[in-house]
């Protein structure tokens, strides 16, 4: 099959994960052994952004609106690239894709899928976005009927995925070993956590990484240095960067325990979701198991059940104190701690890989 991947790109700042899940999708792809051409619609909204700027400041626009003239400017040439190319699938993730370049895609015929990431905190905008596309995938399983309510013919479940190229194990360095290692954006949820454990936490070698200057707004990074209130404690423990998944996998690797956790189901960036409550896990949680890696996950998630046997390959906590005894029995059990990673990532590679994803991508749109 010939696929035309309209790539995520490193153009929005605050969505830097979706960079590497493009970079997951193309090369599984690949190794499926279909024929790929990538189009970069972000690397066309940063030519752009001047133009942009000065237009919005010059006719006194809203963010929104300045989000508009951008995806339009960026995904205008795309209904060519599928004339000269003939693909036989556009495929894209997120969905930044302007309404009229779907609607150009529509009338050239070509089939069309996307597979949106940010579900449910986006569902008001996702499921009208879904109508403009043949087949709609979408990594929370409680979406789905929404989805559909709204008109979508072609919805499907699909949670994201490990790539073996990347997560696997090996040895690593001291720098990257420690007691208990968390990646991640520091939403409030976990902000919360964090500070509720730090006098139980500053016992052990921890690792909180995954901030950034480029995350969150220009005035107003999510840096987990300026976020955190028990930075009296913690502050020695993190690491304010972006982490690539190269560098993940070596945390991944020297952690043994590696924390898992949720953001809420709601907080004040997003609204209206239809009361959707997500019980689909991060892609995190496949990443960890890739590596080989014990994975402390929260109890919130309730799909962690459908991909992972609990206490075999994955275990769960609760409450704070539920938290503090699994750490303890596994930092002193090593063996047990050890031979569960082992487990989740046979599992893993068993069942849940990106080949695996796109695999079924393809079948769905050749099948429909």
């Amino acid at each position: 099959m010939k696929i035309l991947y309209v790539a995520h790109g490193h153009f929005w700042g605050s969505t830097w994960p979706y960079a590497f899940i493009d970079n997951y999708i193309v090369r599984a792809l690949k190794k499926l052994g279909h024929e790929v051409k990538v189009f970069d619609v972000f690397a066309r909204a940063d030519i752009y952004r001047d133009f942009a700027a000065k237009f919005v400041k010059d006719h006194n626009l809203s963010p929104a609106q300045t989000l508009g003239i951008l995806d339009d400017r960026a995904s205008a040439d795309l209904p060519l690239e599928v004339i000269n190319y003939q693909p036989d699938l556009v495929l894209h993730i997120v969905g930044r894709l302007s309404e009229n370049c779907l609607k150009a895609l529509r009338k050239l015929k070509v089939k069309t899928a996307i597979w949106f990431l940010d579900d449910p905190q986006e569902i008001n905008k996702t499921s009208q976005m879904g109508l403009l596309y043949d087949h709609v995938f979408t990594v929370e399983s409680q979406c789905l009927e929404a989805h559909k309510a709204a008109g979508s013919k072609s919805v499907e479940f699909l949670p994201l995925g490990c790539d073996p190229d990347i997560q696997k194990s090996f040895p690593v360095e001291e720098k990257y070993q420690s007691d208990i290692c968390f990646i991640g954006v520091c939403f409030p949820r976990r902000l919360q956590f964090f500070d509720e454990q730090a006098d139980f936490l500053k016992q052990y070698n921890v690792k909180i990484i995954g901030g950034g200057k480029t995350i969150g707004s220009a005035a107003d990074p999510w840096l987990w240095q300026k976020k955190l209130k028990r930075v009296d404690v913690l502050e020695k423990f993190i690491i304010d960067e972006v982490v690539g998944p190269a560098e993940a996998a070596k945390y991944y690797n020297g952690a043994k325990i590696n924390l898992n956790i949720h953001r809420a189901a709601e907080d004040d960036r997003f609204t209206g979701t239809h009361k959707i409550i997500p019980t689909g896990v991060s892609g995190r949680t496949f990443e960890i198991a890739g590596c080989g890696g014990f994975q402390l996950i929260d109890e919130i998630r309730s799909d962690v059940g459908k991909h992972f046997a609990i206490g075999k390959e994955i275990v769960t906590f609760g409450d704070n104190n539920d938290f503090k005894r699994e750490v303890d029995y596994y930092l002193s059990h090593d063996e047990e701690r050890m031979m569960i990673g082992s487990a989740a990532q046979k599992r893993a590679y068993a069942d849940h890989t990106y080949e695996q994803r796109l695999a079924k991508i393809v079948q769905k749109v050749q099948s429909g």
